[in-house]
């Protein structure tokens, strides 16, 4: 008896164990998602990987179906009737004629509107948003579509904005533009921000709001994403707003270039210490004309040679802080960051004995730029910039405009008063005088340089640069034959004018252009001729007074033994 009662406890016991294993493994079972016959009879071709077509415009569309994630999507439950309607096994494989992929993602969407209406898909403003220009798998997938919520449950903050964000999905713009909003997550995670949080710039977005936002334009996007790249980089902006690119932004130049314009999206940016070409590829976005120019350069053969120190376009015009060069002598100091104690190498030749101090070959770069002596095959000028002397900035052209009552189409011939197309002495005294008396002092400040940027990035080697103190120091040289009168505009641009050579030596240029002299070559003709009669003023003076005592001894040698004369 007591045998029969161990056997039912040990019996029950292990009953008690594998009951509720066997109830797990049931419901298992029963809520493990299961393919209808149906689409199990579709996937018998779809499953195959390569199974694909060929459309109207060439492109090719893959028909083929995973099983896997179709069964856990959310439409499992609906057959495949369910959605493509116009297919039965009467008449598939039919040939439909679809032209292209965007036509066919388009009929799709149309599909998804049965089920699921606008009134419901607008409820949220940046779904509603979406809609209008995107079809609905661009998002959510053909056929492993999920819920939501459980799409996006526990994601993280960058995770749960790729979500969307990693569809090819774009913004509407109002000039009719298109600008995609699609972010690469592995070019995202390679990038200079890939450690960053999608909130640490878009701090307006979060898990719970999302503001809907329109633009004018992609370059009005561009524009406001600048602020936000002011957050981490003030230092660096602070340089930009003093650059020409800058000044091109604030005009309403359309074509000024922003952070995203240089440096690409955010979502993909570089790191520029890494990427040691940026300074040169961003540049060429805008000055493709200039590429051959700096490959004929010195400095692009040494950069092919492999010396990752040659200078690119930002060692010499700085990456932030870019000015324009016929306006500013700042140019020299990206050559100086290369090339240490210039003023005492050049003061080896660059000397005027006794006079041999390095300031004295300092004195020639405040007024020659390098490009004018190490271009030697570039055509050069003199540039007289006008300046507001209380300001020391250049005055600007729309400021002059006003004050001459013109505008640009007349500006030439208000200053040109005798028509001849080119400003001589006389016609810039006039313009001098006519803004003093408007209560605006100005100078023009010279400055020798190559006449197009072409030649300025045409450096040669230091054996082929121009030397020797007769090429600028004499009355005939060819390098001050051609001068100009340089006006800045608002947006960063210049306005250069043709003057005559005679602006450089009249008298009339005394107050004007009082800070541009080089002996030998800008030489006063009057001052000329009162100096000559002054050095002959000075020696007659003595040699007379000698002569005249000379020839008067004999009588102050009687006056003063008392013979002759008067006593």
């Amino acid at each position: 008896m007591d045998d029969i009662k161990k056997k039912i406890l040990i019996s029950l016991f292990i009953v008690f164990m594998i009951f509720p294993i066997y109830v797990y493994a049931a419901k298992a079972v029963a809520t493990k998602p299961v393919l209808s016959d149906e689409a199990q009879m579709c996937l018998g071709c779809h499953s195959n990987k390569d199974m694909s077509r060929a459309l109207e415009n060439k492109e090719i569309l893959s028909l083929y179906v995973n099983s896997d994630t179709f069964v856990n999507s959310i439409h499992n439950a609906i057959s495949c009737a369910g959605c493509h309607m116009d297919i039965s096994m009467e008449n598939h494989p039919q040939v439909k004629k679809i032209k292209s992929k965007k036509e066919y993602t388009a009929n799709a969407s149309k599909t998804c509107s049965m089920c699921h209406t606008d009134d419901q898909l607008r409820k949220n403003p940046v779904h509603s948003a979406l809609i209008s220009n995107a079809a609905c798998v661009q998002c959510h997938g053909f056929h492993s579509i999920k819920g939501v919520a459980a799409q996006k449950a526990g994601l993280g903050q960058t995770q749960y904005c790729l979500s969307c964000h990693k569809s090819q999905i774009s913004m509407p713009l109002k000039n009719g533009e298109s600008l995609s909003v699609f972010v690469d997550e592995s070019s995202l995670r390679n990038s200079a921000h890939g450690k960053l949080e999608c909130t640490k710039c878009h701090s307006n977005f979060s898990k719970t709001q999302h503001p809907v936002r329109t633009f004018n334009s992609i370059q009005d996007y561009f524009i406001g994403g600048m602020e936000l790249c002011k957050k981490c980089h003030s230092e660096t902006y602070i340089k930009y707003q003093d650059s020409i690119h800058y000044t091109m932004l604030k005009s309403g130049n359309p074509k000024a270039p922003t952070c995203t314009n240089c440096h690409g999206v955010a979502h993909a940016t570089t790191r520029t210490k890494t990427d040691k070409t940026l300074g040169l590829t961003s540049c060429n976005k805008c000055h493709e004309d200039m590429k051959a120019s700096y490959e004929a350069s010195i400095h692009y053969k040494e950069r092919i040679k492999g010396n990752e120190k040659a200078p690119i376009c930002s060692s010499c015009h700085n990456a932030h802080n870019i000015e324009s060069t016929k306006m500013t002598t700042k140019i020299k100091e990206g050559c100086f960051k290369c090339h240490k104690d210039m003023e005492k190498v050049h003061s080896r030749w660059l000397k005027n004995p006794p006079i041999t101090l390095s300031s004295f070959a300092g004195a020639h770069f405040d007024v020659v730029s390098c490009a004018a002596c190490h271009s030697p095959d570039a055509k050069r000028g003199i540039y007289l910039s006008l300046y507001d002397r209380k300001t020391g900035n250049p005055l600007p052209e729309e400021e002059l405009l006003k004050l001459l009552e013109t505008d640009s189409n007349g500006l030439m011939g208000k200053i040109d008063t005798n028509g001849d197309g080119s400003i001589d002495a006389k016609e810039l005294w006039n313009l001098f005088q006519q803004l003093y008396k408007k209560g605006i002092t100005t100078i023009f400040l010279g400055k020798m340089d190559v006449s197009t940027a072409a030649g300025a990035h045409q450096i040669a080697g230091k054996a082929n640069a121009v030397k020797g103190c007769e090429n600028c120091h004499r009355p005939d040289t060819k390098l001050f034959k051609d001068v100009f009168i340089v006006v800045k505009k608002a947006e960063g641009k210049s306005t250069i004018l043709n003057a005559k050579r005679e602006v450089l030596n009249s008298v009339f240029s005394i107050a004007p252009v009082s800070k541009f002299y080089a002996l030998g070559s800008t030489n006063i003709k009057l001052f000329d001729i009162l100096f000559i009669v002054a050095l002959i003023g000075g020696i007659a003076v003595p040699i007379g007074h000698a002569s005249l005592r000379i020839i008067t001894s004999p009588i102050r040698s009687l006056r003063r033994m008392g013979k002759g004369g008067k006593k």
